[in-house]
């Protein structure tokens, strides 16, 4: 089962969104994320990737779509001028994902993560906590990286 989850951290610890998501994969992985070892140990996922199925969505949150109408993705990506691919034209299997996979959290992004994800796993990197996103005060993401991540268990 392929399942969503966010990585934050510091915005001191990348200055551009290839070195967050760089940062958020070498995070996990030294975490052992989807390392098993061991008589039935492991980690959390199978495998993860950046982005994979979930690549674009915080680019959604911040352009207000929140279904999963294709068309109306399409002209709402087309008309805001968005370079990148669409969610539905990309790669999900891509290394580190896309430039919009990582992001620095601003009010608005909060807001659309609380309203539509609320319930979605977040690990904080530099305060080792995990926890759902409702569990998170603005004042703990505003500022900080997030990350997009897809796993598998």
């Amino acid at each position: 089962m392929h399942c969503l989850y966010f990585v934050i951290f510091n915005r001191e610890d990348a200055e551009n969104s290839h070195q967050a998501r760089l940062h958020a994969e070498n995070t996990l992985l030294n975490e052992n994320f989807s390392i098993s070892e061991g008589f039935f140990g492991r980690g959390r996922a199978d495998w993860f990737v950046i982005g994979g199925r979930w690549s674009g969505v915080l680019k959604r949150i911040l352009l207000g779509l929140s279904s999963d109408n294709k068309e109306k993705l399409e002209t709402t990506w087309k008309n805001a001028g968005i370079k990148e691919p669409t969610p539905y034209e990309r790669d999900d299997c891509q290394s580190l994902g896309y430039e919009d996979d990582a992001m620095i959290i601003d009010q608005k992004l909060f807001d659309g993560l609380q309203k539509m994800y609320s319930d979605v796993e977040i690990y904080d990197a530099n305060d080792y906590r995990e926890d759902t996103l409702s569990e998170f005060s603005a004042e703990e993401l505003i500022g900080h990286w997030i990350v997009v991540i897809d796993y598998y268990r």
